[in-house]
């Protein structure tokens, strides 16, 4: 009966804890947690300095019932002085399209802060394999590549 009893418990302890992940306790929606996991940021360099960052959320593993055709990031840039000549590459191919985005946007929630002093984008690229390499650059600087492997 001790036996039974110490089973029970000792079951009744690991079952109420599986309930709970990692972002139960911060209150984040289903979709906040999936951006979360989706969040990749890097440096952006000028010789050999770093002038800045970028921020992107693969909105194809966050949002899949909307973004779903071709692939899309949104993105949140800082550097130091700005060029209007940056542009953004997936696996080596420019973007086929680029919305400036004000700091306060639909996407906003996705990223864990916004700043007025970041720039925001919605990316779109052509599909484009399993393995997607981003990166943000101009004829100065560029950033480390932030790399995506999709889920089968």
């Amino acid at each position: 009966m001790k036996n039974f009893l110490l089973i029970t418990l000792i079951f009744a302890f690991f079952t109420g804890c599986s309930s709970s992940n990692a972002f139960s306790r911060f209150n984040l929606t289903q979709e906040q947690a999936k951006s979360e996991n989706s969040i990749l940021s890097t440096k952006i360099h000028f010789q050999n300095k770093t002038i800045g960052i970028v921020s992107t959320v693969y909105l194809n593993q966050v949002l899949p019932k909307l973004y779903n055709k071709n692939e899309w990031f949104y993105v949140s840039v800082y550097i130091n002085n700005p060029e209007d000549d940056l542009k953004f590459y997936l696996n080596g191919e420019e973007a086929l399209s680029v919305k400036k985005l004000q700091e306060k946007n639909k996407f906003s929630h996705l990223l864990s802060s916004t700043e007025d002093w970041k720039t925001y984008y919605l990316i779109e690229f052509r599909q484009l394999g399993n393995t997607l390499k981003f990166v943000a650059k101009d004829a100065s600087y560029s950033s480390d590549p932030l790399v995506y492997k999709k889920e089968d």
